[in-house]
């Protein structure tokens, strides 16, 4: 039986003996020629024996275990094995009965090895704990196990658990307290009156003025628009503008803005760092209002001036397809007729070209062999009626019909210029100008082509603004230029060539670039932390020497002959596919135990010890009984998206409804999922570890879009195309989702994975399994410079060749001959273009690496008018240098192929797996709020626990097999999905009851009929 402090070690994954030792940490525990000599010098083998197994258990727990009884009997076997001491258990019973020896030993390792007690390193421990709480946003049970790890780095013996969590606790409760403190010393009295008054219910109202500000103003309309620009200015209206927070950290504001934007206020009001979160939110609200006002504004525009015009236009054209399409066919005919009629005559024989004989008699002959000449003018110019003139575009029908919405225009440039302030780069300025010179002629009828900007007058747009047959000379149609202005407008301002002042999102990008002293006193740190060198030559040298020798490389080995490109000459890769099911898998998915979704999710809480993650917001354990089932059922709730009253049970206290609803508040936060995966991630990999198949550090990026249907509210996995947000995910080779977030749209995976692996270094001391190598995703658009932005922020970036847009190879020596390469690398990377450019591309990737602008962000600075800024040409040439070195392994390594495509089906597998988990309608959902990550996080959980809980069963059954004498092979085991889902049931009416072994059975072996 356990005690409590053990059962504490346990859930927290504190040093233990409690499960024993795993084969894989027994080379790391071997005594060294050091600890030999340390072991010779003792008499006795009971002592040299003792001493032995006193230096094995530091190595193992971090500080020593003066009961010998409580040693496992296997260490002290492989101990005594390794010193060569017969009955090793005798032994160190004889050992274990003269404390004093014990104690001496133990202060001998101390001294010889360097260790310190915990009592003298308590001081320094405390002092890195304040320094990393100051920007850490991890919980006590993150923060207890760095602080085991960083006793063991400086050799500080580890307390019980107990001790070290007090430490923990206390320290966090300081620093806490004291950025408490900070930010409410930066208020006056008033603002403090003010946060006060904002937590106030008033008499006549329900909620609170906090909550008012933090509640969207509802869905996307013009009054709607207005209203979101209201909220903005009250928040603005506060008196808060000027309280500067820059001295605390940026995640520890979001942390607690997040806290007081997702708190009950009642709640809030009780706790001791309210002021301080109040503010907190305010500040984000002063900029995320006006965010949300412009993501509006940007909806509006899209849906209103281009979206639906265009399904006008394309319905419009679509009805009278059965008018003009004979008249196509009809002309067409009469065109090749004639065609055919002039074209010359060549003898085969003689080689001879004879010009016809046409006049133009013979034509209209021809031409009445199709239909009369009245017929056939009357078909062109009916077909002329619809189609777009040659000096126009496809979007003059699209355009056309946006001119039925210029009252909307009429109601909104004046709102925009009054009420919204905007900036612009050189490439935006003429269009914002363009947009603050338009209410004056919005209700003239005179307007000439000398009172407008006619640069931005562009293609269709040409035709609409100045060829109206019913205008005058010079006259201009006005409806048509407004909205030609606000299309351009908005064009640029998507670009953040436009932008708006005081806005995040929609602000000035080029500004929050590490630049003046900022940079200069960060980048030595940078340039270190990301492998880069100063100055270009280094760095070029490298990657010159880097890509000749692997195309020399692959070019040596290429069969005299080998077909290797395509008729353009680009390198022809080979395409993935799907392995068929092996024998081996349709075995082990008959042999799974069928199960329902709950007792997945409780066997995988408590065989991980996840259960222990969900604690109070201060690190306490949940004090309700039968807490893993509560949790179990709001997993399969919410992961399930068919709500906690599905799950609920009144007779059971700990699946009541009130129950169920308190737990998904309190226990679900971010820091908990973070726990809860780790311990889960930790779990797998041993699993793995186990199976042999533990491999390179492979992460995918990929998404789960989401639609909202208007007649029926709630949340589903959307088909492809039908998408109003995306859950982005990434997920590792071991199959658990190491992190979510929502977006909007479907941007760049493999930018998004950037971002995500940036968080996780900054968050973390090491580089261990939470931090992938290799990134596997889609690029989306500007391929090159992807390569080049991952490549430069030290991961490698590995599409699949499905994922792979333009499988083009390039060179920086142009006279090497690469043999049968040579014509696909007819293309040379200017090296001088990266050398001119060296410090911006060190200040971009620096910011990215720092924070200052997400990798999104950077991508927009990089680019305009859809093309790449000269720096982002720059950046795309060494995208350029680590794509062809990619593509040369995609073509010359099959296992480096394998490995990718593998990764890449996993993601598919488990979207597949989402859809059939989430299937509920749980509603409603209207647009993002604070919190629905949340929501989603919890869906990634119980995706994880399905991994988890596959991966250990098909250990066992593999280990049940070969006991049977059954050969399996590796190659066979790494085919094996763990997504498999057709022996779980995820539907119906839940029962939660703790797992027995008896739920689990694995059934015997069957031979494979086929």
């Amino acid at each position: 039986m356990l005690g409590a402090e053990e059962r504490q070690e346990v859930s927290a994954g504190y040093p233990s003996f409690v499960h024993g030792i795993r084969e894989s940490d027994w080379p790391h525990l071997r005594l060294g020629e050091e600890d030999m000599r340390l072991i010779q010098g003792k008499r006795g083998e009971h002592n040299r024996l003792g001493m032995g197994v006193q230096l094995t258990v530091l190595r193992f727990l971090g500080r020593f275990q003066t009961d010998m009884e409580r040693i496992p009997e296997d260490l002290v076997l492989r101990v005594g094995e390794q010193l060569g001491i017969s009955d090793p258990l005798a032994k160190i019973s004889v050992y274990g009965e003269n404390g004093d020896t014990v104690r001496n030993h133990a202060r001998e390792i101390r001294q010889e090895h360097g260790w310190t007690s915990f009592a003298e390193g308590e001081t320094q421990l405390v002092a890195w704990l304040e320094e990393r709480l100051k920007y850490s946003t991890d919980g006590p049970k993150a923060m207890t196990l760095q602080a085991v790890v960083w006793l063991r780095e400086q050799r500080v013996l580890l307390p019980t658990h107990s001790t070290l969590r007090d430490v923990v606790t206390h320290c966090r409760a300081e620093v806490e307290d004291a950025m408490f403190k900070a930010l409410v010393s930066k208020m006056s009295l008033r603002q403090v009156g003010i946060i006060d008054w904002l937590m106030e219910v008033p008499a006549d109202k329900r909620t609170s003025r906090l909550d008012s500000l933090r509640r969207d103003v509802g869905e996307p309309s013009w009054d709607n628009f207005a209203k979101a620009l209201s909220r903005a200015d009250e928040i603005r209206a506060l008196g808060f503008v000027d309280v500067d927070v820059s001295s605390i950290p940026d995640r520890k504001l979001a942390q607690l803005a997040d806290h007081a934007l997702t708190e009950r206020v009642p709640r809030l009001r009780e706790q001791t760092g309210r002021r301080a979160a109040v503010l907190a939110a305010i500040k984000r609200l002063e900029t995320s209002a006006l965010d949300d006002a412009i993501d509006m504004l940007d909806k509006l525009i899209t849906e209103r001036f281009i979206a639906k015009p265009k399904r006008w236009a394309d319905k419009a054209l679509v009805d009278a397809y059965p008018k003009f399409a004979p008249d196509g066919t009809l002309t067409a005919q009469a065109l090749l007729a004639v065609l055919e009629s002039v074209a010359e005559s060549v003898d085969h024989d003689s080689g001879e070209i004879t010009d016809p004989v046409t006049d133009t008699s013979t034509i209209r002959a021809v031409l009445e062999t199709i239909a009369e000449r009245n017929t056939l003018v009357l078909a062109a110019k009916n077909l002329l009626e619809y189609m777009p003139a040659r000096d126009s575009d496809t979007h003059e029908a699209r355009r056309a019909k946006a001119l039925e919405r210029f009252q909307d225009v009429q109601t909104l440039v004046p709102v925009l210029i009054d009420r919204v302030r905007f900036g612009a780069s050189p490439a935006g300025r003429t269009a914002l100008a363009a947009l603050h010179a338009l209410p004056p002629l919005l209700d003239r009828e005179d307007v000439q082509l000398d009172d407008i900007d006619t640069t931005l007058v562009k293609g269709s747009w040409k035709p609409l603004v100045e060829g109206d047959p019913e205008q005058s000379d010079g006259a201009v149609n006005v409806p048509a230029y407004a909205l030609c202005v606000v299309e351009t407008f908005h064009r640029h301002l998507c670009k953040r060539e436009i932008f708006v002042q005081g806005c995040a999102r929609w602000g000035n990008l080029l500004a929050r670039l590490l630049s003046g002293e900022v940079w200069a006193q960060e980048k030595p740190s940078l340039l270190t932390s990301l492998d880069l060198p100063e100055f270009p030559s280094t760095y070029l040298d490298r990657a010159a020497s880097s890509l000749h020798a692997d195309l020399a490389a692959v070019a040596s080995r290429m069969p005299e002959g080998a077909q290797l490109t395509h008729n353009n000459g680009d390198l022809a890769l080979p395409k993935g596919r799907p392995p068929r099911a092996s024998s081996l898998s349709r075995q082990v998915q008959k042999m799974l135990p069928r199960v329902e979704l709950p007792q997945v999710v409780l066997d995988v809480l408590s065989r991980t010890g996840a259960i222990a993650a969900f604690t109070t917001r201060n690190g306490n354990p949940s004090p309700y009984p039968e807490f893993e089932l509560s949790v179990a059922a709001v997993m399969v709730g919410y992961g399930c998206n068919i709500g906690l009253e599905a799950v609920a049970n009144d007779e059971k206290d700990a699946l009541k409804l009130d129950r169920l609803t308190s737990i998904s508040r309190e226990y679900f936060r971010p820091d908990v999922i973070e726990a809860c995966t780790t311990a889960m991630l930790g779990a797998e990999t041993d699993a793995l570890n186990t199976l042999h198949l533990d491999g390179e550090r492979l992460a995918s990026v990929d998404g789960h879009s989401f639609v909202i249907p208007t007649p029926q509210t709630g949340l589903h996995i959307a088909p492809e195309g039908n998408s109003e947000v995306t859950w982005l995910t990434m997920l590792t080779e071991q199959a658990i989702q190491l992190s979510g977030r929502m977006v909007s749209g479907r941007p760049s995976a493999a930018l998004e994975a950037l971002n995500t692996l940036t968080t996780y270094r900054d968050l973390t001391s090491v580089r261990d399994s939470r931090h992938p190598e290799a990134i596997v995703a889609e690029a989306g658009t500007h391929e090159d410079l992807v390569f080049g932005l991952l490549t430069l922020s030290g991961y490698s970036y590995q599409p699949t060749s499905d994922q792979t847009n333009d499988p083009r190879l390039w060179r920086i020596d142009k006279s090497a001959d690469y043999g049968p390469l040579q014509g696909a690398t007819r293309r040379q990377i200017d090296v001088s273009q990266i050398a001119a450019h060296w410090e911006d591309i060190l200040r971009v990737i620096g910011s990215i690496h720092h924070g200052a602008v997400s990798a999104h962000d950077a991508l927009r600075i990089l680019t305009r008018n859809g093309q790449p800024t000269h720096l982002g040409s720059a950046i795309a040439s060494v995208g350029r240098i680590a794509k062809t070195r990619h593509l040369l392994r995609l073509y010359d390594n099959p296992e480096y192929r394998s490995g990718i495509e593998a990764q890449s089906r996993l993601h598919k597998e488990r979207s597949d797996l989402a859809r059939r988990i989430c299937h509920g309608i749980d509603g409603p959902f209207p647009n993002y709020y604070p919190g629905l990550e949340n929501r989603l996080g919890v869906l990634g959980l119980v995706l994880n626990t399905v991994a988890l809980f596959n991966t250990v069963y098909i250990q066992k059954i593999v280990e049940k097999m070969r006991a049977q004498g059954k050969d399996i092979s590796q190659s066979d085991l790494r085919q094996l999905s763990r997504m498999m889902y057709s022996h779980i049931n995820m539907r119906g009416r839940f029962h939660f009851e703790p797992p027995t072994d008896t739920m689990f059975e694995i059934a015997d072996l069957e031979p494979d009929p086929s």
